[in-house]
């Protein structure tokens, strides 16, 4: 790949500005999860959709982010261009037919401690009076008293048309958005205040990191997969809720898993004999009550798997571990079959392997399912054919499907 040589100056901007804007990128991520945290029920939240970040109710309440990381300079200083073209895309952002300001935060985070005069009048002011006067104090400090305002012509050219949207705005307007105006600050790590959060939750303070490392990845994928296809980087809260709560289950709790599966009728139960679990006990010679008892197993351990993972009660990606440690088990007991029952029948060897495996028992996420839960999976690995009990259960499968 050809390469070009860099001027001194834009070497220089590299070395000292890319690290913040790199870091103001990733903020948001950081935002995102953390209000996802936060959010209530049924909200949803986005990237670069509403704001920097945002969280949406559903039912016209909005909160606007506008995160901003402070490696050097202070983003909220009287005149500092990032704090007027926030407040002034605000201003557009409420003028706009049909929007309610009144339901709307207008929230600015900020990475780390900073302070300034004119924000923090802002973020004082919580009602009209207060906004109108925090706004007037604003106008005086940059344009001077009025009617004169003598100091306007002083102002930056690099903020002066920010400043001019806002104090030009609809006063009743540009008061209501005051009144809704929040100013977050962080402590300087983002991903420390992120851990603390997630340290005021229910959980193990030794499993606080990994629990927000987790979170984080799971965030940057989700978007990162949305975005690919061209959709808008949206997280339902309760779907981050789910994610959030079934691995926290993986690796922060030792209870017992409770079924909510109903017992399957005889006539459920019934239309699973053409399966191929069902006839891999045919070709063992089992009988028709334990082919129905197996059925039910099944049934109730597929129920299981899906309702526990809805719930957030078990991450699916444990379902993948445990089939990996069924099918090693499997493996391990055929072999020792082989060695203890290979002068008796086949069909005796498979009963004295599948009865062998229905004891087998192991936990799901340090937690024990209830007793047909095992059973049940590995009847679905069997159904796959992952897993089988006659010796030579794959040949015989295709001979019985051919006659």
């Amino acid at each position: 790949m050809a390469s070009s040589k860099a001027k001194g100056p834009s070497r220089t901007k590299r070395k000292t500005e890319v690290p913040g804007q790199a870091l103001g990128y990733s903020l948001q991520f950081t935002r995102l999860t953390h209000l996802l945290l936060q959010a209530p029920e049924g909200s949803v939240c986005s990237l670069e959709l509403l704001d920097d970040v945002a969280q949406d109710d559903g039912a016209g309440a909005v909160k606007l982010v506008q995160s901003k990381s402070a490696l050097t300079a202070n983003p909220v200083a009287d005149r500092a261009k990032s704090l007027w073209k926030t407040l002034s895309n605000w201003v557009e952002l409420a003028a706009t037919p049909g929007f309610e300001v009144e339901k709307a935060i207008f929230e600015l985070y900020v990475s780390r401690p900073v302070e300034g005069t004119i924000v923090g009048g802002f973020a004082r002011a919580n009602t009209l009076e207060s906004a109108r006067a925090a706004i007037a104090q604003a106008r005086t400090e940059l344009w001077g008293c009025p009617p004169e305002f003598d100091l306007k012509p002083g102002v930056a050219a690099e903020i002066s048309s920010y400043v001019e949207k806002v104090f030009t705005a609809d006063q009743s307007l540009l008061e209501r958005l005051i009144c809704n105006f929040r100013l977050t600050l962080g402590s300087g790590s983002p991903q420390a205040d992120l851990e603390a959060l997630v340290r005021s939750h229910p959980v193990s303070p030794s499993k606080v990191q990994d629990i927000t490392n987790h979170l984080c990845g799971v965030v940057k994928r989700h978007i990162d997969l949305l975005l690919e296809v061209g959709k808008p980087a949206v997280i339902a809260r309760d779907d981050f809720h789910g994610w959030y709560t079934s691995y926290v289950q993986k690796i922060d709790r030792q209870t017992v898993l409770s079924s909510r599966a109903p017992a399957p009728s005889e006539a459920v139960s019934r239309g699973y004999l053409p399966d191929n679990f069902i006839r891999q006990l045919d070709i063992i010679g089992l009988s028709f009550e334990e082919m129905l008892g197996a059925a039910s197993d099944y049934f109730m351990a597929s129920f299981d798997r899906t309702d526990w993972a809805a719930r957030g009660e078990v991450d699916e990606t444990s379902f993948d571990d445990l089939d990996g440690v069924l099918k090693r088990a499997w493996k391990n007991k055929q072999r020792t079959c082989g060695l203890n029952h290979g002068s008796r029948s086949e069909q005796h060897q498979g009963q004295a392997l599948y009865f062998d495996c229905m004891q087998f028992t192991a936990p799901v996420q340090a937690m024990s399912p209830p007793s047909h839960f095992i059973p049940g999976c590995f009847h679905m690995l069997a159904d796959d054919l992952l897993v089988g009990w006659h010796p030579n259960y794959e040949a015989h499968l295709k001979l019985k499907k051919v006659a």
